[in-house]
């Protein structure tokens, strides 16, 4: 450990070097380290002799050690309100409550550990996200998942949430909460959700990343893409696929999932699905603009003023011109890398899509291999030894097929969204 200079020692330091000794000499003559004596006298040389005093180490916007009695009253109703809410959330209600300075976290803990009704927490390691890829601008990766069939206090019914956040700044885009009895949605229903998502924000992300859910990628092995799929395609957002039972790949959904149930699921008291809706969207826009994130990324920021000083190479969105965004020569262009094989069906037919092909009686029971040719906008169907047997135009992946008809509840969400996005 370095040891502490005095005034003295700084005094004739300055009058060494002014005398025409070098640094290096002056730190070898009084035993000093060379990068001290350097300091010291770079000090005198931009301050005078104000740069000899004793400077405080303190930063300038020091975190506030104190809480004044309106802070600890807030700080108490908010936690016996939400008892599994720790120090950075109450940190967001403080801010909320526009506070101007607001208590370190370890502060407002070692003030809560005052009362026995509030032990101790331990603390949970944080374990290091396992993404392959971490995006490192705004938009740049959105992550989807659901959480399923939760139980809320005030009805024997189960509900289900679709979320949607950005990686970078760690921003809650959507928390959807589904429709009494479903535990997920359709492909067409994920769309439709998803463009509420686009609406909200204004911007198309450069990639989504899901896990293998049948609503994001079809319910069958070696599976044609999904609507879902197709429209993300369509519209030039590329879909990411972590590995099968690897969610930590998917780590940050994963982990706003615990919060958002730890935070809101467990203690929120149930009126109507409607108020569930409103609630669940005032929830993520609390965490995004009140709580400060723990990310490497925000450095104690919120997710919002985080989201500020990123970089956006997003494309801007608009729902009345989603038409001229969407161009089905992108999807043309992903299928001809793919392949699919197939079993013909004792009718002599195979399945891509949701649509049947025509093969022949001859290969009843046989296992073919099918893709697709960019150039004709054709499925190609082969045998086993890679003999073409035919080809069949394409269909079902014009821009009204894909999206098809809104879903009613869904649609009524997507208006209430352009509503605020105008205003």
């Amino acid at each position: 450990m370095a040891k502490e200079t005095t005034l003295q020692t700084r005094q004739q330091i300055i009058e060494l070097k002014e005398s025409g000794f070098t640094l290096s000499r002056i730190a070898a003559k009084l035993d000093l380290s060379l990068s001290c004596v350097r300091k010291i006298w770079r000090r005198f040389r931009d301050l005078g002799k104000q740069g000899l005093e004793r400077i405080s180490r303190r930063p300038k916007h020091a975190p506030q050690h104190q809480t004044s009695e309106r802070e600890r009253e807030v700080i108490l109703e908010t936690k016996r309100k939400h008892l599994k809410w720790g120090a950075q959330f109450l940190q967001g209600e403080l801010h909320r409550h526009r506070f101007k300075v607001i208590p370190h976290r370890r502060t407002i803990e070692r003030f809560l550990h005052q009362y026995p009704e509030f032990p101790w927490q331990t603390r949970r390691k944080r374990q290091v996200l396992q993404d392959a890829r971490r995006a490192t601008r705004l938009h740049q990766l959105w992550q989807m998942d659901f959480i399923v069939e939760q139980k809320l206090n005030g009805t024997e019914r189960k509900y289900s949430f679709l979320n949607i956040r950005d990686m970078a700044s760690t921003s809650s885009i959507l928390k959807y909460p589904l429709p009494s009895g479903r535990s997920a949605l359709t492909a067409q229903e994920t769309a439709t959700a998803t463009r509420q998502a686009f609406i909200e924000t204004g911007y198309l992300p450069e990639a989504i990343r899901t896990d293998h859910g049948s609503c994001f990628v079809g319910a069958e092995k070696h599976s044609f893409p999904s609507g879902f799929t197709l429209y993300l395609w369509g519209l030039g957002v590329e879909h990411e696929l972590i590995p099968v039972k690897c969610p930590a790949k998917n780590g940050g959904i994963e982990r706003d999932q615990r919060t958002f149930g730890e935070h809101f699921i467990d203690d929120y008291q149930f009126n109507s699905h409607e108020q569930l809706e409103r609630d669940a969207a005032s929830f993520g826009a609390f965490q995004n603009k009140h709580v400060p994130s723990r990310s490497v990324r925000c450095r104690g920021r919120t997710a919002s003023e985080t989201a500020i000083k990123l970089e956006c190479r997003a494309r801007a969105y608009k729902a009345s011109q989603e038409t001229k965004i969407f161009s089905v020569d992108r999807i043309y262009a992903k299928l001809a890398q793919l392949r699919w094989p197939r079993l013909v069906s004792g009718s002599g037919y195979v399945s891509l899509g949701h649509h049947r092909y025509y093969v022949g009686w001859a290969f009843i029971g046989k296992e073919i291999e099918v893709h697709f040719d960019p150039r004709n906008k054709e499925f190609v169907f082969c045998s086993a030894d890679k003999v073409e047997i035919k080809r069949w135009p394409m269909r079902g992946i014009s821009y009204r097929e894909i999206v098809k008809e809104p879903i009613p509840y869904l649609n009524q969400q997507a208006k209430r969204w352009g509503r605020k996005t105008k205003s």
